[in-house]
């Protein structure tokens, strides 16, 4: 299991790799809003230790989601002594959204990465691809606007990957360089094209992408309950840092 620092710095990376429309650090909490999509980009982490009481930095972060019109919701890890700070959270009323997210490392040691022959774009998104996660994913075309504004903020040194069927997009992924580190993200196949391998193509492309701008560890979140996507990674030499998991403010 991953030291609280080595959780800070993947948890610093991801948020880097995904910056909310507003964010706050308030005494070791690191309270993000991007106008409720992604749990990770509307939700505060408690990461660093403090000076002020657990329950004065709940009321603050609960005050500070409900004027953005957000319930509020907080971000566990092993770093943040998650007992203590769920005891309290559980006598507000708080709910255990799910059974969290596991994030997961590989480490990258230059060996040849086969890219696919797939197309890579650095840089600005395109609408393209865009528009292809909205079509993947029904919760990005909910908060299309927001989206946009979103990627809109990526780092630059950012790369979008597509695989096509014919003039449609297959499949996509998308990663961030950063210190060292690449982290890969919404990495979606179409719904009739699964089980074909794409994901797993997806995901080497990017890993190359990573390894020729210097990356010596790649990062990626991943639902436990998520077999394929699970078996997949674990092929590729990921293993579980930590986890993850929200607790929610009663509405």
């Amino acid at each position: 299991m991953a030291s609280a620092a080595s959780i800070r710095e993947l948890e610093e990376l991801a948020m880097n790799a995904l910056p909310a429309l507003e964010s706050e650090r308030f005494d070791g909490w690191i309270l993000r809003a991007a106008g409720g999509y992604t749990g990770r980009a509307n939700s505060a982490a408690p990461l660093y230790p403090g000076e002020l009481e657990a329950a004065e930095k709940i009321k603050h972060t609960e005050t500070w989601f409900r004027t953005r019109g957000l319930t509020p919701m907080i971000r566990l890890t092993a770093a943040a002594q998650p007992t203590h700070l769920e005891s309290l959270l559980a006598e507000r009323g708080y709910w255990l959204r799910d059974g969290g997210v596991s994030v997961q490392t590989c480490s990258l040691d230059g060996a040849a990465l086969t890219t696919d022959g797939i197309k890579v774009t650095e840089g600005a998104v395109s609408k393209h691809w865009l528009a292809a996660l909205a079509d993947f994913q029904p919760a990005v075309a909910h908060h299309l606007e927001d989206v946009h504004r979103l990627f809109a903020r990526l780092p630059a040194t950012s790369a979008f990957a597509t695989v096509q069927d014919g003039t449609t997009p297959a499949a996509i992924g998308r990663a961030v360089f950063e210190h060292g580190s690449v982290g890969l993200f919404d990495v979606v196949t179409r719904a009739d094209l699964r089980r074909r391998g794409l994901a797993a193509a997806v995901t080497r492309t990017l890993l190359a992408w990573g390894t020729r701008h210097g990356a010596t560890r790649a990062y990626l979140q991943v639902v436990p309950s998520n077999d394929a996507a699970c078996r997949l990674y674990a092929g590729l030499g990921f293993h579980e840092a930590y986890r993850y998991w929200y607790r929610v403010a009663p509405r």
